[in-house]
């Protein structure tokens, strides 16, 4: 017992003084540089590797660590990649807006296009509503003092 209490803060100790030795040295600039650029092709061991580094250096105060490792840090946090990537790209995003556009236009084409050449039934027609009148003034209607069938122009 006496041997483990003796020997376990300096265990401690080794350990901590080679995880500040390693978490103070910075990470190669190879390593992380264009990092968002080959991030996807990187083999797993290697991503995990970068990972396990730059959490370590992210231990440090945050002004000790370079540009390139902020970068790399935050593009591993929050970059697009895994779910974060965007679902379509420039092309296919181009793609979508000009079909939508299109669509619409063919729509409104279509409607316009039905309503010009539609059959106007003949109750529509100002004569047929003028004769409404007077036959609504023959029976003496007289809803709410105003009974006028003319809605044509």
């Amino acid at each position: 017992m006496l041997a483990q209490r003796l020997l376990k803060p300096n265990l401690l100790k080794t350990v901590s003084k080679s995880q500040i030795r390693l978490a103070s040295t910075a990470i190669s600039q190879a390593s992380i540089s264009g990092l968002d650029k080959r991030w996807e092709n990187l083999p797993e061991p290697e991503k995990k590797t970068v990972i396990d580094a730059l959490s370590e250096r992210q231990k440090l105060p945050w002004d000790q660590l370079t540009a390139q490792e902020k970068k790399a840090a935050y593009y591993i946090s929050f970059g697009e990649w895994g779910p974060r990537r965007p679902l379509y790209n420039a092309a296919e995003k181009r793609t979508i807006f000009w079909g939508t556009v299109a669509g619409l236009g063919i729509c409104t084409a279509l409607f316009l296009g039905i309503r010009h050449f539609r059959n106007v039934p003949k109750t529509m027609h100002k004569d047929w509503q003028e004769k409404s009148d007077e036959y609504l003034k023959s029976k003496h209607a007289n809803p709410f003092s105003h009974y006028s069938q003319v809605q044509s122009k």
